[in-house]
């Protein structure tokens, strides 16, 4: 199995009419614009180099060079020093004010959530875990690995961890809901009142990267999220790995 950067299918092919009157450059980002636009490089992808390029398409460096240029002022691809040239992801910006399950988080940003169920597994809480739910370390707990999709693009891995007393949890139930707070109410009558949550940037492991399909150079970022129910006890602690190419989150602040 291959762990490299996602590149150009072999299938995409570009060509520069030189008879033409529009010059090589602006022919050769028209061409990345359409590609990029109608899926053929995807979020995360790399370009070919500058000098394969140019090689394969009888160009000078500074043709291709000048077209990279126009694509990243126009925000479809980043170069990174000593890496290359990658395609960003349209942004997607939500707005942190109130405890959202992802499907209405998804929902709320005009999107069509998925899901595709990883791992369930019985584990005993480390220190971390169980110290967010307020548990004793070894105790019994219920893992839940997830990817996230929006229309159909890979988005987010949520990796949700439940205490002993909702550790019964039917993934039956799970699956034919799809959402984990409409499961426990169902099952155990557990709504959502408040969370704490953290967020920083980081780079992804490798289960992130590939179940993402990003470049492992993309940054993701790292939720940690404790949410407690009408009885302050903590009955859910996530960990979440979200796209830092195409996701961000917004706060609207005040001054008093």
């Amino acid at each position: 199995m291959s762990w490299a950067v996602p590149a150009a299918p072999a299938d995409f092919d570009l060509g520069i009419d030189k008879d033409l009157p529009t010059p090589a450059y602006l022919q050769l980002t028209e061409q990345l614009a359409v590609a990029i636009d109608r899926g053929q490089l995807t979020a995360g992808s790399a370009l070919p180099s500058e000098r394969g390029l140019a090689s394969s398409l009888g160009l000078s460096r500074m043709t291709v060079r000048r077209a990279f240029e126009r694509l990243v002022d126009a925000g479809l691809v980043e170069q990174r020093q000593g890496s290359g040239t990658y395609v960003k992801g349209q942004p997607l910006e939500q707005f942190i004010d109130r405890v959202l399950g992802f499907g209405d988080e998804a929902r709320s940003l005009g999107l069509e959530p998925g899901t595709r169920m990883v791992e369930t597994q019985h584990v005993r809480a480390d220190e971390t875990v169980a110290a967010a739910l307020k548990v004793a370390v070894g105790s019994r707990i219920l893992r839940i690995n997830r990817l996230r999709t929006a229309d159909g693009e890979p988005l987010a891995i949520q990796e949700a961890h439940l205490p002993p007393h909702l550790a019964g949890l039917s993934i039956d139930l799970l699956e034919r809901e799809g959402s984990l707070y409409r499961s426990l109410e169902a099952q155990f009558g557990v709504r959502p009142v408040r969370a704490r949550q953290t967020i920083s940037a980081r780079m992804p492991s490798r289960p992130e990267w590939r179940l993402l399909g990003i470049g492992r150079e993309v940054p993701v970022l790292g939720l940690e999220r404790t949410t407690y129910g009408a009885d302050e006890v903590p009955f859910e602690y996530v960990r979440s790995a979200y796209r830092g190419d195409i996701y961000r989150m917004a706060l609207d602040l005040r001054v008093f």
